[in-house]
């Protein structure tokens, strides 16, 4: 009785150790930076919730990683064309009046967008938080829709854009936060403006089907090769970031656009082919999300 005893024991000890030691490995990788050793654990006991835990955490550690990492990139390349405009115009005291107000005005649009990205952060941040609020109410997705379109419309004649407004009428009121839901649509329409050649054609239309509204916004501008289409929502992302920092681009847009669709209890999806134009729809449930 006592060997069996003592071999239960060394059994129950060695299965309760080994996962421990495979946490406490995995988390001497994590804090040395490596985040790529998943520990495999499913098991249903105190141990396996604390596997599983640890490695939503180490995801989550990565991801926060990355950001930090692009945005520090960013802010590298916001000093660096600054601090270049700016030490041109005061190494040539003699440069021609023209080019001396093109600079400033370079300098006023890179502040201008770091600006936009600060704020833009600060958004992302208070979701990853939990701490920005949604006011949920019925509104009515038709109005704002139509509201966007008029308030979009100008820059778009600006740019020489044909756009055009299509409503399968009546649609009905949804539950949501009408100014979040407007965001969603406003980035929509800004994107395809900004990123089609004057003289464009740009749609909006908008409809409703079963238990959910949608509204589709496409262009036939520059495009997004197929291969980055499936990337554009993620933070920071840019199929080309020159044309990004020349339409004062962060990177950003679509992510929020993103959160906020998906707190909706809604979905958003990108259609683009490279040199031929851009279809984004965005789906959102006529009675809100489920936990509202």
């Amino acid at each position: 009785g006592l060997i069996i005893s003592v071999f239960l024991s060394l059994l129950l000890a060695k299965t309760m150790i080994a996962p421990i030691q495979d946490l406490t490995r995995a988390a001497e990788k994590v804090a040395g930076g490596d985040f790529t050793g998943k520990v495999d654990n499913e098991s249903k006991d105190e141990i396996g919730v604390l596997t599983r835990t640890f490695n939503d955490m180490a995801v989550q550690l990565e991801d926060t990683l990355s950001d930090l990492k692009k945005s520090e990139q960013m802010r590298r390349e916001f000093v660096a064309s600054v601090k270049s405009y700016a030490e041109t115009l005061e190494g040539e005291p003699e440069m021609p009046e023209e080019t001396r107000q093109r600079f400033l005005g370079v300098i006023l649009n890179e502040s201008d967008r770091m600006t936009k990205i600060v704020q833009d952060l600060l958004t992302l941040s208070r979701f990853d938080a939990g701490s920005i609020e949604f006011s949920f109410d019925y509104f009515s997705f038709e109005k704002s829709v139509k509201d966007v379109y008029n308030a979009t419309r100008m820059e778009a004649q600006a740019h020489g854009h044909e756009f055009s407004l299509e409503l399968e009428i009546p649609l009905p009121k949804i539950r949501g936060d009408k100014a979040r839901v407007e965001q969603v649509l406003m980035n929509m329409v800004s994107n395809a403006i900004k990123y089609t050649k004057d003289g464009g054609r740009i749609s909006m239309t908008a409809g409703w089907k079963d238990s959910e509204v949608w509204c589709t916004v496409k262009d036939n501008g520059i495009g997004i090769p197929q291969e980055d289409a499936a990337k554009v929502f993620d933070r920071f992302y840019r199929v080309d970031k020159a044309r990004s920092r020349e339409s004062g681009g962060t990177g950003l847009g679509l992510s929020i656009a993103h959160e906020i669709v998906v707190r909706h209890g809604g979905r958003i999806d990108l259609q683009s082919r490279l040199g031929k134009g851009t279809r984004i729809t965005v789906w959102l449930p006529v009675e809100g999300p489920k936990d509202a």
